[in-house]
């Protein structure tokens, strides 16, 4: 109980010691703060365990630290308690920024002095994320598998080559699913990168629902941006929604993933997103923006307000024609294309009101706010289970607020209160600014009966005067030449300006479309509740369940003992006809990825390799300076054009502009 005791726990805070004076460096050449101090206290235990001081010398041989920013540089004052350790991990977890990290714990700030040191800080947060990366198959397939528990209705797909490394991975929720088979009719679908430590592209299925929200459908992640990735995640997608292939899909103008829509979505209608084909336009027709002050309104005018396929390609003619742009490549191509992005060729495509993929690049935005750069795998999906965690909460929100607050009318034609009846708030807020712009509408003429001529009416004195035709069938449908209502689902300005010169109290049923509906909503509820529904709301299943307890509680604390057979039969008697019977089965089987592994579904043995980052090569010889010019050439033939010019979107207006 003497010097042993005390000489045992000097030998634990060892490694805590690396700066102290005490001793001599065991290297002589090494830089080291040991100079051989004689300073000490030594303690003894005692014979009713307590302590004394036997020995205590107090003089140094060297100086002291004096303040307490010296004080800090001692290994003694760079321990972290669990619980802030753990508020750390949750920071970084949250893609907070290292120095922010300081910063929340009052690390080199301006206030009172913190106990801990930046170098500190910056240790734990590298051995958390060397934490995070071991074993990250492992720690993904428990998660997919927790996943799978919680929500059967879940599906995970695996693409592995033949060393069994994860080469793409998709998987959609049960809330997917369901509202896929709502609102699935119109997606887009875009790919991102920087997410996850093996910097595979991410792509997302998203679409919009009767809030006029975007929904996430799913996610994948791609080893590469082929045909053949896309090909594999497209097939599986419809795949896992029941066959199920969307009407429209519009992405960006990547040739690989055209050429697998083209085989794998035949029945679907492909658009480019606008903004990804113009968004370079000003730096391509830089000449035509400074030189000529009527050039920009004139071409926004006509790729935004043009409806009618004829006047487009006369128009553009023309303004080519004016600003001598007949001959730009940029012009050739976006004309050649047209069909894939032009506005006059999408009023008769259902989109949702959608015409980029702003939608998916808006997720795919949120999703890089909160996980790191290089996240592992079981982080990155976690992160991603969030994001569709918040994405519920905000559509359970608007659906509070349509049940439970009355919208106000507007304008007070009768029409208007047959649409707040049927439609959510975000639509009926649309619905009312269509009627609204309704007002500027005049009837020129009316034919037949049912055919109708309507035109705006700043445009009666214009020598180019553009005419709209609205066909009614009373009772039935309304139509209009505009196309809005074919390309939204929505009744167009026009159509409502008929309607309400006729009196008519409520909108055709032709023209109710039920994804932008309450209905909607309530339809999804009753699907939700009739998959949990059955015996718990039984009072005769109650009682059956509160006897088998009473049962389990009394056999669990008896003293006689349960040969396995039985066990192992109750068990699997307890685990027939409940949600937890795979459970169960898999937990007696031993396979702890039973349901993960559904339908022959291989698991990956190994993750993607991790793709070392970029910097100067180590090679310095002729090789590597003939490689890098190589790759600056490269850079030079994109400067001058030679590549596809027509790539990357951006964001776009909150209230289209509707006809």
């Amino acid at each position: 109980m003497g010097d042993w005791f005390w000489d045992s726990v000097w030998k634990k805070q060892e490694k805590f010691k690396q700066l102290s004076d005490e001793g001599q460096s065991a290297a002589g050449s090494r830089k080291t703060c040991r100079r051989g101090c004689p300073a000490m206290i030594r303690l003894l235990r005692t014979q009713d365990h307590g302590w004394y001081i036997s020995r205590f010398v107090q003089e140094h041989n060297h100086d002291l630290s004096e303040s307490y920013a010296e004080n800090k540089q001692w290994n003694s004052h760079s321990q972290i308690d669990a619980l802030t350790k753990d508020f750390i991990r949750r920071l970084r977890n949250n893609n907070v920024s290292i120095g922010r990290v300081c910063s929340i714990l009052g690390v080199g700030g301006s206030g009172e002095p913190a106990a801990l040191r930046k170098e500190t800080v910056r240790n734990v947060c590298t051995k958390l994320s060397q934490e995070n990366m071991r074993n990250d198959l492992g720690k993904t397939l428990d998660l997919l598998q927790q996943m799978k528990d919680a929500d059967p209705e879940m599906s995970v797909k695996f693409r592995v080559d033949a060393e069994g490394r994860l080469q793409s991975m998709l998987w959609c929720m049960g809330k997917n699913k369901s509202d896929y088979e709502q609102f699935g009719d119109a997606i887009t679908f875009d790919t991102t990168y920087m997410t996850n430590l093996y910097k595979l592209p991410f792509g997302l299925f998203v679409g919009v629902n009767n809030h006029f929200q975007s929904v996430i459908f799913g996610g994948v992640l791609l080893t590469t941006e082929s045909a053949s990735d896309f090909e594999w995640a497209f097939s599986t997608f419809v795949s896992i929604m029941g066959g199920k292939y969307p009407r429209t899909i519009l992405t960006d103008q990547s040739a690989a993933m055209a050429r697998a829509i083209r085989t794998t979505l035949k029945h679907t209608r492909h658009r480019w997103c606008r903004w990804h084909v113009l968004k370079k336009a000003k730096q391509k027709l830089g000449n035509a923006y400074s030189k000529y002050s009527g050039f920009k309104k004139e071409f926004n005018k006509l790729i935004t307000d043009e409806t009618c396929k004829d006047d487009f390609e006369l128009k553009w003619v023309s303004l080519t024609r004016k600003y001598n742009l007949r001959d730009n490549e940029f012009m050739k191509r976006l004309f050649y294309y047209r069909r894939m992005w032009a506005k006059p060729y999408f009023m008769d495509v259902f989109c949702a009101g959608m015409t980029s993929t702003q939608r998916s690049e808006s997720a795919n935005h949120m999703l890089k706010q909160v996980i790191q750069r290089e996240a592992p795998m079981h982080q990155f999906v976690a992160k991603f289970n969030e994001l569709l965690t918040t994405r519920t909460d905000d559509e359970g929100k608007q659906i509070h607020r349509t049940k439970q607050i009355t919208n106000k009318l507007r304008l007070g034609v009768p029409i208007e209160r047959h649409a707040q009846e049927i439609y959510t708030r975000a639509i009926y807020e649309r619905f009312c600014y269509v009627l609204y712009k309704s007002m500027d509408c005049v009837i020129l003429s009316r034919t037949n009966g049912n055919r109708f001529v309507v035109m705006h009416s700043k445009d009666i004195n214009k020598d180019e005067r553009k005419e709209y035709v609205v066909y009614f069938d009373v009772g039935s449908i309304i139509n209009c030449s505009c196309g809005l209502f074919e390309h939204m689902g929505m009744v167009c300005r026009h159509s409502l300006k008929v309607l309400v010169s006729l009196d008519q109290y409520e909108i055709p049923p032709g023209n109710i479309m039920h994804r932008w509906t309450k209905a909607a909503s309530r339809d999804f509820a009753r699907n939700e509740l009739r998959k949990k529904a059955g015996p718990m709301f039984d009072e005769t299943d109650k009682m059956r369940k509160k006897l088998l307890l009473e049962t389990v509680f009394q056999l669990a604390n008896s003293t006689v003992s349960l040969p396995d057979d039985v066990f192992l039969g109750a068990m699997r008697a307890l685990g027939h006809g409940s949600a937890a019977k795979e459970t169960m089965e898999r937990k007696l089987s031993g396979d702890r990825y039973s349901t993960v592994r559904e339908n022959n579904n291989t698991l990956p043995s190994m993750l993607p390799a991790r793709i070392s980052k970029g910097g100067r090569p180590a090679n310095t010889c002729m090789n590597s300076y003939l490689a890098e010019s190589s790759r600056y050439g490269v850079k030079k033939a994109k400067k001058r054009g030679i590549v596809d010019p027509l790539d990357e979107e951006g964001p776009i207006s909150k209230f289209p502009k509707m006809h």
